[in-house]
């Protein structure tokens, strides 16, 4: 799994392609690998949006998306005690948690952990020593708390059609 993680750390960017629950309480979730590309028309799009500001905020800005060469990700948790999924634009960096890692993060001290503490009758002792994991994605925040790491493996990719702005 380390190499499958370090291989994660390395992209530039992640897109969540799906999160299903496979069987009950089993966390599947997919991701695609993203590369800055080429510059935004921050004119088009000012004029597309009806927005003239638009121009200012976009000059210097590239699109982000899945592409050829892009790799794309299973990350699976066997079982997990919680789960969350965050819409990106909301998420403050909150200097109260402690964490390692950047697009796969992993928490020793969050407000997802505590959440979870005062939110149901998980401990140390029952189910056993669990941690909460972040999957860091453009658009998406994926916050899981499991006694277990992450599996992780690499699909056959498939490209996606969908474009994001950096």
């Amino acid at each position: 799994m380390k190499s499958r993680l370090a291989e994660i750390q390395a992209c530039e960017w992640l897109f969540l392609r799906s999160l299903a629950e496979p069987q009950e309480n089993e966390l599947r979730v997919v991701i695609e690998e993203a590369r800055s590309g080429a510059p935004v028309d921050a004119r088009a799009a000012a004029v597309a949006a009806s927005l003239p500001e638009l121009e200012s905020i976009l000059q210097g800005a590239s699109l982000i998306s899945h592409s050829e060469g892009c790799r794309v990700f299973e990350v699976s948790w066997p079982s997990y005690i919680a789960y969350s999924v965050r819409n990106e634009s909301y998420v403050a960096n909150d200097k109260y948690e402690q964490c390692e890692g950047r697009l796969i993060v992993k928490y020793s001290k969050s407000r997802f952990l505590d959440y979870v503490g005062l939110g149901t009758f998980a401990t140390a002792e029952y189910p056993g020593p669990f941690t909460h994991w972040g999957v860091i994605c453009g658009n998406h925040i994926i916050d899981v708390v499991s006694t277990e790491e992450p599996e992780v493996r690499e699909l056959p990719n498939g490209t996606s059609q969908e474009t994001h702005r950096k």
